[in-house]
């Protein structure tokens, strides 16, 4: 029984390991390149916590989904075990890989299926890193799949009635209400309906459940902050207000609101292109369930049809802009139902994951020199860029805006301070240890005798520097006058929020 439980997950490791450069070349362009430094939090937490305990992470500001589970449950757990950064994001990166293929199979897809759609998803990252490539990397909302794989799990042992569902049931929906928000709106419509229709009234439970982990959460959130650690939650992202704008906007002029909706999409070339494809294959996929599928499952599939552009309008309804980590479900969708298609071809349909997979592997061949290619070049722009940086005395403290801090935390053997802060000069901590900064973070932003920024554009704004090195997107500055140390006017507070 335990080894037909691991079967599954050691062809997956021999998949990821056969495919491993689609995932190096995504790590680098994150990490290498620096295109966004929240990938290094949960591994920063992590260190933390086994270099000072309880007081080593006194200080932190975790965003508004805190990914306290399981990303930095994660973290904490592997950090003795690959304590380096590559050695621990590559794990990660595997269990991302393996959350397609769970998600897939609980959904009822055949397992050689399932594995098609997590070898799929590789593919994709390895083609555009920047966008698919996110996905394996912690903090960016992979973790939906393995709450709504968990979820469709309880909600069918809940069927025979067993209390002892209803505590691991609590423990998931308060965890998604800490850690994963978007969790309610990529998914959660589908898992409704799924509960509904499948428990009827016994639904009326994980229903409940799941507005008592809304107060559970909130306490979670409160215990945190009275130890130090700071947090974000709903109330603070204004939702209600802007929910409250957009719905006048709805009520006084529909059209306006559906041009809004359509330009959103249309605006990113990519997303639009994908949308076209979901929709095509979307559709057919609906037509043959329609005819061939009982009432209650075709009602499923729609509902799960419907999920990307579920999100879309509730985006547009908190003003936030398109990105694929709010829209996972959009390759997702493509692959399952293109699979959920090839399953039903009754001549073929058990060769055909072997050709694709075989197809996979000879475009991964193809490529193989380029990724190569890829690799070193993200590696020389991480050296070079530590090499830039060891032209500046460590001793001295030095400001820097908000993405080089963790990236120098992370990659840097030196214990260099730079202290965060905007383009307008203000202390700004944000998905950071502001331990880090000590008294620094008490001294105006002018008071600093050298930093660095990722943006050109904010030295022109700033008094009395000089770049002394452009270096991979970085640029560092020394500054020629020296203010008197005070603290800065409209500083953040360090123990925000």
């Amino acid at each position: 029984m335990n080894f037909r439980v691991l079967k599954p997950i050691l062809f997956l490791l021999v998949l990821f390991a056969s495919f491993h450069l689609f995932y190096d070349v995504v790590y680098e362009n994150h990490l290498g390149e620096g295109t966004d430094s929240d990938v290094l939090y949960p591994y920063l937490f992590a260190r933390d916590v086994w270099a000072g305990g309880f007081t080593g992470i006194r200080g932190w500001n975790l965003p508004p989904c805190t990914y306290l589970f399981p990303e930095i449950l994660i973290a904490i757990l592997l950090f003795p075990l690959v304590p380096s950064v590559y050695g621990f994001h590559l794990v990660f990166g595997f269990i991302s890989f393996v959350l397609p293929f769970t998600f897939a199979k609980q959904l009822g897809m055949p397992k050689r299926y399932s594995y098609l759609v997590a070898l799929g998803f590789l593919v994709l990252a390895g083609y555009d890193p920047n966008l698919f490539g996110q996905f394996y990397l912690p903090g960016f909302h992979a973790m939906i799949l393995f709450f709504a794989t968990w979820t469709l799990v309880l909600l069918e042992q809940w069927k025979q009635t067993k209390p002892k569902v209803w505590i691991p049931f609590l423990f998931l929906m308060t965890m998604v209400w800490v850690s994963e928000y978007w969790f309610f709106v990529n998914i959660a419509p589908f898992l409704i309906c799924y509960a509904v229709l499948h428990l009827r009234w016994k639904s009326i439970g994980p229903l409940s459940i799941s507005l008592v982990g809304i107060l559970l959460a909130k306490s979670i959130g409160k215990g945190l902050r009275y130890f130090g650690i700071g947090t974000i939650d709903t109330n603070n992202l204004q939702l209600l207000s802007k929910l409250n704008s957009t719905f006048h906007s709805i009520v006084l002029d529909p059209s306006f609101v559906w041009q809004g909706l359509v330009q959103s999409v249309s605006k990113q070339p990519l997303l639009s292109e994908w949308f076209q494809w979901y929709l095509v294959i979307g559709i057919f996929y609906l037509f043959i369930s329609l005819v061939r599928n009982h009432k209650m499952d075709f009602l499923l599939d729609l509902i799960l049809f419907l999920s990307p552009f579920i999100t879309v309008f509730f985006l547009f309804l908190i003003e936030t802009e398109l990105n694929i980590r709010y829209l996972y479900f959009l390759p997702f969708g493509i692959l399952f139902f293109s699979s959920r298609i090839l399953e039903r071809i009754p001549l073929f349909r058990f060769g055909i994951p072997i050709v694709l997979s075989v197809a996979c592997f000879l475009f991964y061949l193809g490529k193989h020199s380029e990724l190569v290619a890829k690799v070193k070049e993200g590696e020389g722009k991480r050296n070079h860029r530590m090499e830039c940086l060891s032209e500046f005395d460590p001793k001295i403290p030095g400001a820097a805006t908000y993405w080089p801090i963790k990236y120098v935390h992370a990659f840097s053997h030196n214990k260099w301070t730079l202290v965060p802060f905007t383009k307008d000069g203000v202390y700004y901590p944000w998905i950071a240890n502001t331990s880090w900064d000590g008294d620094f973070k008490n001294k105006t932003f002018d008071s600093f005798p050298w930093g660095v920024t990722e943006s050109k554009e904010n030295l022109k704004d700033w008094k009395d520097v000089t770049i002394t090195k452009e270096c991979e997107g970085w640029y560092f500055f020394r500054r020629n006058e020296h203010a008197t140390n005070s603290k800065p006017k409209n500083s953040i507070d360090s123990s925000f929020p």
